[in-house]
């Protein structure tokens, strides 16, 4: 498998209990459709794959099984590893609705065809998200949006947006 074909789930945080259980720390908040029946862990050789026993989630905190992670020393050995799946392990979201992996790394364009930028990360600001814009060597925040962001395109890794007068001269102040 190659890391262009996966999707960097969480990472191993540490062991949890005696059976080879592992705490993991996902990138995605709030993840509850997961469907994976295989996991990868990134090694400095390359990535080995995984069958997963289970993913649960236990007072805000998620646990993952693997098969053949049956004791202690095999769990502490994954800590700090980053697991990834592939994209078809994600269930597909309602409508105007994305996983971050699927925006992260989209171009940003204006309804005229300038190019803004490329999304670098996203920003949680208490209402609506920001999606954090690298424009050359600054970065812009544009809220993530309906009436902003017109168009997602994340197969394309595009985003259409009509710009509100004014908001890329933000981050000069």
């Amino acid at each position: 498998m190659k890391k262009a074909d996966l999707v960097a789930l969480g990472k191993i945080v540490r062991s949890q209990g005696r059976d080879g259980q592992v705490k993991l720390r996902l990138n995605e908040k709030g993840l509850s459709r997961f469907d994976g029946a295989t996991v990868y862990l990134r090694r400095a050789d390359g990535f080995e794959a995984f069958a997963v026993e289970s993913l649960t989630l236990d007072r805000n905190a998620h646990f993952l099984k693997l098969k053949g992670i049956d004791t202690l020393a095999a769990a502490d050995a994954l800590a700090g590893l980053d697991v990834f799946v592939t994209e078809a392990d994600f269930r597909r979201l309602e409508r105007d609705r994305f996983y971050e992996f699927q925006v992260i790394g989209s171009r940003v364009v204006t309804r005229e065809g300038t190019e803004i930028g490329e999304v670098v990360g996203i920003l949680p600001a208490g209402g609506p998200v920001l999606l954090v814009v690298r424009r050359g060597d600054k970065d812009v925040y544009v809220p993530f949006t309906e009436a902003i962001c017109v168009k997602v395109d994340p197969e394309a890794k595009e985003i259409l947006i009509d710009l509100p007068d004014g908001l890329l001269e933000l981050n000069e102040i």
